[in-house]
């Protein structure tokens, strides 16, 4: 895997399985989710930080349940969400975890 432009550090705050259903815009069935929420503080433009809450699907929860209430470091992919940025992590992506956590 190439070097990944972007990384996501932060603590895993939850890792859970968003449970299967139907779309309610397309009428399409979908599967069971893995899901981990990175908690992370983003640079402001005038300085400082705030917290932020990251929610992003994951192939395996496995490795992220492990690592539950440390700090960890993984590649992410962006796209446009409207006028925000969503954030993915790249199917065969591995995180790493931050020394001292």
């Amino acid at each position: 895997m190439a070097e990944p432009m972007f990384t996501l550090c932060g603590q895993v705050a939850n890792v859970y399985v968003q449970p299967g259903g139907t779309s309610k815009k397309t009428g399409e069935a979908f599967d069971p989710r893995d899901k981990v929420q990175i908690l992370g503080h983003v640079p402001l433009q005038g300085g400082g930080t705030k917290l932020d809450l990251v929610t992003l699907n994951v192939e395996d929860a496995k490795p992220y349940q492990v690592v539950q209430g440390k700090t960890i470091r993984v590649p992410v992919g962006t796209y446009a969400v409207g006028k925000s940025v969503g954030y993915f992590i790249p199917q065969g992506a591995r995180l790493a975890l931050v020394s001292g956590s």
